[in-house]
């Protein structure tokens, strides 16, 4: 897995490098281009082929090519500014320490101005609002008031008459509401108070004819009209009511008011009243008194509820411009209707503040609930501008004159406190940079004598914090570094030598595997360090008569290596004995090998005559592991042994003769599933010289497999801890026993590689493999 990534690593970082090494050879191309746009662009500009011809995406090409060479060469220069600046660590904790030391002043700041243009925005348009329902609550109840007063008038009371009164007490009510507007209805006697208005325009009605009570946006001077249809069954309203602009228009300002309605009946009579109050100069001059606010009309009639999910809002450019159009006019479409607002003017068109933040004003909108007349739809619109600037905001903090004084001199201490201890903290830091650096120099210093060779510098520092006893083990450092030079000299000449032994070992193990008629044979040993403790062979006594092995040294390495190889010469010598002795007896070149194991002195079939060897029936292979065990005795410490399977297979007979000294018992698979365990034989090798040997015999079959292994093979463990097992062994070996040998070697190999995953080799892995050929 770690391969793997390290392999995606690489691919990717290679992927990186021809990126960068393209981008070097195509960037001056692209800057090139995008000076030739830009100047292209500037030519054309003005002209009418640029506005209506396909040459306006020129302007977008050469934004694309400029903001590419602008942030490519922009990234370089800053890359090498931060390399040059930034190399010595003085000046790191410098900027480091500004950064955390202004940032947060900077953020606390930016939140505060933040906080403050909120605060002060939301309490102007707080303070309007109010505005507004006092205005409402005054129409409210002047409604009420007059309706009640025109059913207590004598019932003979004429037109005329009735027009002089409401005349008289509309001028008192215009004293409180400026440009209100009064408009009666009288119903005779039977008649119902709640739907009287409806479908009937006004008996009776008094406006002002004065222009500032006009109201903004399409105001028709308070015409007679009828009640809406919605006000039907409605004794009581009232509320901030708009006019939407006519259809002949493209404005998209609505005409603002603030209208009550009370209906009345006593007596058997009965009267409605609508007070309307227009938005006008009068009443927004009278709103600026009242506040001290530089308020606006500013009513659009789509800039509601609506426009968050039906409409939406776009700059004109292009052709609108053409038609004339001031800037910042923005058009507005809903319900398949388009509009034009400018928002640089009001509804009285006086010119609105521009937002900036160099200014430090901007325009402060006021959303209010409002009602549709026509329709009785009601939802948030922007109803009012308040202009907002940093002196407006002021007045909301300190308009109290005791708190707005005892705040100001509070925010006085803050911010002394606040200076003061900032500027301790700028002179702690350059205390603390100053003591860094000072130690990071003299190591910086020692570090290049080291670099040219020169291991007796030393630090001299008095400081006992960190970098004092980073200085101190630089020294200490220092002074071991030629005795690790030293030792990995003589590691470098232990791992060669390691190497050598491993190509030496690479040479006693066999080559090649012997010729035979009746089976096939393989062997295969995995060093878990350099050199390997564990051995196998195969060697061939005479044509058709091959003895093989596999033996497992105590512990690994160089020194099981060695014991390894005295294992291997000792059965060499003990087969060369048998080898000559047969030959010089002719058995070995006369008879075939079947002959040779059944014996010229009746020994059974399948047995070596023991007067090959001086012993008796049946005993060669036993007799060959106890001389081993003795020239291993002799040869090795105590503390050294070895445990070795021995065994001796006719090619003619397809018999068997071993002798398992202390060794995992191989499994003798059948052909038909079943495995068998060699155990005959006796103890591990080296430890007793004088112990016995048995000797075991098994006969092969067509399609029988014998595998022999180390235990480092069923002692593999995965990352649990679990073991292979010799069970999981068998059952792969049941399972492939219809393979090749090699097959059948690569597959227990690669079982083991996956059942122990990326741990590391524990022990030495070995196989020897025979399996009987078939139809032979």
């Amino acid at each position: 897995m770690g391969a793997r990534r390290q392999g995606a690593w690489d691919v990717f970082a290679e992927r990186f490098a021809r990126a960068r090494e393209w981008l070097r050879r195509v960037m001056p191309r692209v800057a090139l281009a995008a000076l030739a746009l830009y100047v292209v662009r500037l030519l054309i500009q003005g002209t009418s082929v640029y506005r209506t011809t396909p040459l306006r995406l020129v302007g977008l090409l050469a934004f694309l090519a400029v903001a590419v060479t602008v942030c490519y060469y922009g990234l370089k220069l800053l890359v090498r500014l931060k390399r040059r600046l930034l190399w010595r660590v003085r000046r790191r904790l410098i900027i480091t320490y500004l950064f955390v030391g202004l940032t947060p002043v900077v953020l606390l700041l930016l939140l505060g101005a933040l906080v403050a243009a909120g605060g002060s925005s939301q309490a102007m348009a707080r303070v309007v609002t109010v505005q507004v329902g006092e205005t409402e609550r005054q129409a409210a109840e002047s409604a009420r008031t007059l309706a009640d007063a025109l059913l207590a008038l004598p019932p003979g009371t004429g037109e005329r008459a009735a027009r002089e009164w409401l005349d008289e007490r509309a001028a008192l009510l215009r004293a409180s509401l400026p440009g209100a507007r009064v408009h009666v209805w009288r119903g005779v006697e039977g008649s119902r108070a709640a739907w009287l208005g409806q479908a009937e325009e006004a008996h009776l009605a008094s406006a002002s004819a004065d222009g500032a009570s006009l109201g903004a946006g399409f105001d028709d001077g308070g015409a007679r009209a009828t009640l809406p249809a919605w006000l039907a069954g409605a004794h009581e309203w009232s509320g901030l009511a708009f006019l939407t602009a006519p259809d002949d228009t493209e404005s998209a300002f609505g005409t603002p008011s603030v209208r009550a309605l009370a209906r009345r009946a006593a007596n058997g009579r009965s009267a409605a009243v609508l007070v309307t109050v227009p938005v006008s100069r009068a009443l927004v001059n009278r709103y600026r008194e009242n506040t001290g606010l530089t308020v606006r009309p500013f009513f659009v009639e789509m800039l509601g509820e609506g426009l968050r999910d039906e409409s939406d809002v776009r700059i004109d450019t292009g052709e609108e411009a053409e038609r004339g159009r001031e800037e910042g006019t923005v058009s507005l479409r809903k319900d398949g209707r388009k509009r034009y607002v400018n928002f640089k003017r009001d509804q009285f068109g006086e010119q609105m503040p521009e937002f900036s933040l160099g200014g430090l004003n901007f325009p402060c909108p006021v959303f209010l609930n409002a009602t549709d007349w026509h329709t009785g739809a009601s939802g948030d619109h922007w109803a009012f501008v308040v202009d907002w600037s940093w002196g407006e905001a002021g007045k909301q903090f300190w308009n109290n004159a005791v708190m707005g004084e005892s705040l100001l001199r509070m925010l006085h201490v803050v911010t002394i406190a606040f200076v003061v201890l900032e500027m301790l903290a700028l002179f702690s830091a350059a205390w603390m940079t100053r003591a860094v650096t000072g130690t990071v120099h003299k190591l910086y210093r020692a570090t290049e004598s080291v670099k040219r060779g020169d291991f007796s510098h030393r630090i001299r520092t008095r400081s006992r914090d960190q970098l004092g006893e980073l200085a101190l083990a630089f020294n200490d450092m220092s002074s071991n570094i030629e005795t690790l030079l030293a030792e990995r000299v003589e590691h470098e000449r232990l791992k060669r030598e390691v190497e050598i032994a491993h190509e030496v070992q690479a040479q006693l193990f066999p080559r090649s595997t012997p010729a035979l008629e009746s089976a096939s044979m393989t062997g295969e040993c995995r060093a878990a360090l350099g050199v390997a403790g564990d051995y196998y062979d195969y060697v061939e006594v005479v044509p058709g008569l091959v003895a093989f092995t596999l033996g497992d040294v105590s512990g690994k390495g160089l020194s099981a290596s060695l014991v390894m190889s005295n294992l291997q010469a000792a059965l060499r010598a003990q087969v060369a004995i048998i080898s000559e002795r047969l030959s010089a007896s002719g058995r070995g070149a006369a008879r075939p090998a079947a002959a040779v194991v059944a014996g010229a002195d009746g020994a059974a079939a399948g047995e070596l005559p023991c007067g090959v060897t001086g012993t008796g029936e049946g005993c060669v292979v036993s007799k060959m592991v106890e001389s081993i065990n003795g020239q291993l005795c002799r040869a090795t410490d105590a503390n050294r042994f070895a445990t070795l399977f021995l065994a001796v297979y006719d090619d003619r007979a397809r018999s068997l003769r071993y002798t398992n000294a202390g060794h995992n018992a191989p499994l003798l698979v059948r052909a038909d599933g079943s495995a068998e365990r060699l155990w005959a034989g006796g103890t591990v090798l080296g430890a007793f010289d004088f112990a016995p040997f048995e000797e075991g015999g098994a006969q092969l079959s067509d399609g029988d497999l014998l595998v022999v292994y180390s235990d480092g093979i069923t002692e593999a463990q995965n990352a649990g801890g679990e073991e292979y097992g010799e069970g999981r062994l068998a059952a792969l070996a049941a399972e492939r026993r219809h393979e090749t040998v090699e097959n059948i070697r690569r597959d227990i190999f690669d079982d083991i590689d996956r059942w122990s995953g990326d741990a590391e080799r524990g022990d030495d892995q070995t196989l020897v493999i025979l399996k009987a050929k078939s139809g032979v």
